[in-house]
């Protein structure tokens, strides 16, 4: 289920079955072009990812708003944002909280995080054919919903 209306009215009648929440985790800068232009390439890849993501898993999953963070900002002060989510959704109740990106960064404190933080290796759209793309997306997506499953 993704956040909009129509989806979150059929959570409201399937709570007791959807009981994992994923949050897509994006880097945003404006400045220095090239950086900022395979930010913006890999938030679209995250978002088609996350979408093909919540297809897989429908009935199961909550898909929320992606999550944007400035690059410079500070990791601790976003891990405490973050915690505040994860905290929210237990409350709901949801189970599992997991959080994906593209970000490498991450990694190094995803230990500091209150839900489970799956890294992506990111996808290069630089000159890449559409259909391969797809393709590779598709194949992260399987891959990643086996590794989601595991935390049921």
């Amino acid at each position: 289920m993704k956040w909009t209306s129509v989806d979150l009215q059929k959570y409201e009648q399937a709570k007791e079955y959807v009981d994992t929440v994923i949050v897509p985790l994006a880097p945003f800068q404006v400045g220095a072009l090239e950086a900022s232009a395979k930010q913006a390439d890999q938030y679209d890849v995250l978002t088609l990812f996350a979408r093909e993501l919540e297809k897989e898993l429908m009935g199961r999953i909550m898909l929320t708003p992606t999550y944007t963070y400035i690059t410079t900002a500070e990791k601790s002060e976003e891990v405490e944002r973050i915690n505040k989510w994860t905290r929210h959704f237990k409350e709901q109740p949801f189970k599992q909280v997991l959080y994906i990106s593209f970000d490498p960064s991450w990694r190094k404190i995803a230990s500091d995080l209150e839900g489970e933080f799956i890294w992506l290796p990111s996808i290069p759209l630089k000159d890449a054919d559409p259909a391969a793309v797809k393709g590779m997306i598709r194949d992260q997506t399987m891959q990643t919903a086996e590794l989601v499953k595991s935390f049921w």
